[in-house]
């Protein structure tokens, strides 16, 4: 190259400065006629060995004809520059990417000259190699990641979406996604809260959203979505990315327990929680208009014998059944809660007067004495009601909510299957009913239950035979109770267990201590409660009083009620069974006044019928009962069973039972209730008088 065309080159200022390698070669040789430092160091050939070459001699990827194709452009000025990117090869060998760009540099005296700046594009390669093998192992992480992840644009373009966010949608490809829009699969109502989180994360702020969709079969889905803005290398949000699962499930869970702490699992009816919401709505609009709200609080009368006796998948049917069936019989704004077990409330707003609230309630009792049909059973049953009304019996969901429960109690004592208002003696007896409660729950601890005896006659030898042991319950405040006060409320509460096997070992203790002190042979007898039957070992209790008293099995009888007798009837009489096999007597007490039948008797092997005093008081005066005395006494014979009446007062009622051929008598005639010391007393008094002289019986009576 001349002096001039050198200078030229130089004053450009650049090809001897810059790091990738310059060369400049005629297009007609093709050989170098200029290399910089840069294009020594990129091949490691030296200067003058480079001078020496063309680009043929360093490039792999064209021959002669086509490099000339390449350059022909520049030199008949169709083109300024032109880009490629090939492979040179070093002078050790080594074979590295490079990119090309060529231009017409200009003309000199020897023809037109082109310059190469070549750039060695390893690292680069390298870099995009590594970028791409990471951007391959991310997208099979994405496609195979169980939650959706989805790109946005900042105009709401689906720009990306994984496999799992495509079967969400339940679309087959991004394409039909993109096509129809994500928008389109919001649902409705929660679509404004997606596009509100959208414009957030776009002004760079992360969010979370639950928001449900609609995939493209129909399915609604609820989601929740972690949203996160993409920034450009200025720091601009140019997209959004959301990770997205299915928490439809959660969703189903979450509404289902809020509906189980608002509502009965069973009846899906209201709670006791809800009710009192649904109660302040009523009481809220009752001081608006000056109206009233009832509350009618209802208890099954026999729930507890059908589930019993038949199981408890028929009662919770049963229960469904009276649920649905109240329903149909109250109003719209009504409310209707199951409170557990077989109690209901019933709220009523907007009421005008109490004789309203009693035609509900007659309603309501008439519609559950239709019998329901369940599982091939024909089932009856019945209610209590007890109602309270606001703001006449107060102002609180639960003082109404018990004056109710009191007034339903009052109902059941007035023979059930009706309907009470609550009125204040009611809870005064319920607060005495509770204090007695309390008091019976350490009775037996504190030793203030005691026994009397009442003298049994046997009419034919006049001698005194049995004795039939009464409980007593000495109170410390309010005196010697009779048991028809509590015994009620000790089988309500399962206290009689306890009492009863306490009866069973002092009657037998005192028996025993009767027969030693050289009195003759006395019967001692002893009722049985049904809770005792069912909660109690009662053969094990028999078996213990027999044991530790010394009593023999012969002189103690057991008095059971036709009640027990035809409840759980199998088990009844397997008990029944195994004390017959001990050897004690067995008798119905109060007969005549419950499911007399032939059958019963035959079946439970009984030792005597005990004649209920209804039946013995009035037979003198009412022909109705003599006769139904008479035939009791004239069954049991022909069952080869003995008979004994109670309630004997007076004289002339003895002389009917004698009539009649009753075997043995029991009344205040003979005797009132005694302590043991009395008994024993009248024992030794009256013994032979009895057979001698009945005037010393009057007199021994008080």
């Amino acid at each position: 190259m001349d002096r001039a065309n050198q200078h030229e080159l130089e004053s450009l200022g650049i090809l001897d400065i810059i790091e990738d390698g310059a060369f400049i070669f005629r297009p007609d040789s093709l050989r170098f006629i200029y290399v910089n430092e840069g294009a020594i160091q990129q091949t490691g050939y030296s200067k003058e060995e480079l001078l020496g070459m063309t680009p043929l001699d360093l490039t792999l990827e064209f021959d002669e004809s086509r490099f000339r194709q390449l350059v022909a452009p520049l030199v008949c000025g169709d083109a300024r520059t032109t880009r490629f990117s090939t492979t040179h090869r070093l002078k050790g060998g080594d074979i590295r990417p490079v990119e090309v760009i060529l231009q017409f540099l200009g003309l000199t005296d020897n023809g037109a000259n082109l310059v190469a700046i070549v750039r060695d594009i390893t690292e680069r390669r390298e870099a995009e190699e590594t970028l791409r093998e990471q951007k391959d192992f991310l997208n099979a992480i994405l496609e195979n990641e169980p939650e959706c992840v989805k790109v946005i644009s900042t105009d709401g373009r689906l720009l990306q979406m994984n496999r799992a966010g495509l079967a969400m949608l339940e679309t087959r490809s991004l394409d039909d996604a993109q096509q129809e829009g994500l928008i389109n699969y919001v649902h409705p109502e929660d679509r404004g809260a997606f596009i509100h989180l959208s414009r957030r994360v776009f002004k760079g702020n992360s969010g979370k959203l639950e928001f449900r969709i609609r995939g493209k079969k129909g399915t609604e889905r609820w989601l929740e979505t972690h949203a996160s803005p993409l920034r450009n290398a200025e720091g601009n949000t140019y997209a959004l990315v959301g990770v997205t699962r299915d928490i439809t499930e959660r969703k189903a869970n979450e509404a289902r327990i809020e509906f189980l702490a608002f509502h009965d699992s069973l009846t899906t009816l209201p709670n006791r929680v809800r009710a009192k919401d649904h109660f302040e709505l009523a009481m809220a609009h009752a001081k608006r208009t000056t109206t009233y709200v009832a509350f009618l609080f209802l208890d099954l009368d026999n729930f507890k014998t059908i589930n019993d006796s038949l199981g408890h998948a028929i009662g919770d049917t049963l229960l469904k059944s009276v649920a649905t069936r109240l329903g149909d019989g109250i109003r719209a704004t009504d409310t209707i809660s199951r409170q557990g077990g077989d109690e209901f409330l019933l709220i009523l707003p907007d009421m005008g007067e109490a004789v309203a609230v009693s035609d509900i309630a007659e309603k309501i009792l008439y519609q559950l004495s239709l019998p329901f049909e369940i599982n091939g059973y024909q089932l009856f049953t019945s209610a209590s009601i007890g109602i309270a009304v606001y703001p006449d019996d107060g102002d609180n969901f639960d003082i109404l909510l018990k004056k109710a429960d009191t007034a339903m109690y009052q109902a059941k004592n007035d023979g059930r299957s009706t309907y009470r208002f609550y009125q204040e003696q009611m809870n005064i007896d319920a607060v005495e009913q509770h204090q007695m409660l309390s008091g019976l729950a350490k009775a037996l601890e504190r030793q203030e239950f005691v026994l009397q005896f009442q003298p049994q006659i046997d009419l034919s030898s006049r001698m005194v035979i049995g004795a039939e042991a009464l409980i007593r319950w000495q109170h410390p405040e309010r005196g010697l109770i009779a048991p028809e006060s509590f015994i009620a409320l000790a089988e309500d509460s399962g206290h009689i267990v306890p009492i009863g096997e306490w009866v069973l070992l002092e009657a037998c203790k005192q028996a025993a201590a009767w027969r030693k002190a050289g009195f003759p042979k006395l019967v001692i007898a002893v009722n049985l409660s049904a809770v005792q039957f069912k909660r109690g070992n009662l053969e094990m209790s028999v078996t213990r009083a027999l044991t530790e008293s010394g009593l023999d099995p012969d002189d103690l009888e057991l008095e059971l009620t036709e009640s027990i007798l035809i409840q759980n009837t199998e088990q009844v009489l397997a008990t029944v069974r195994k004390l017959k096999t001990i050897g004690v007597r067995l008798s119905i007490d109060d007969f005549g006044t419950g499911y007399s039948s032939l059958a019963y008797l035959s079946r439970f092997s009984v030792d005597k019928l005990k004649i209920d005093r209804s039946f013995v008081q009035n037979m003198v005066d009412d022909a109705g009962s003599a006769a139904i005395v008479r035939a009791i006494i004239q069954m049991a014979k022909s069952l080869n069973l003995k008979t004994i009446a109670e309630g004997v007062e007076d004289e002339n009622t003895l002389a009917r039972l004698r009539l009649y051929h009753c075997d043995a008598v029991q009344g205040y005639y003979y005797g009132r209730p005694m302590t043991a010391t009395e008994f024993s007393t009248y024992l030794s008094e009256n013994q032979v008088a009895l057979s001698s002289n009945s005037a010393i019986w009057r007199d021994s009576r008080g």
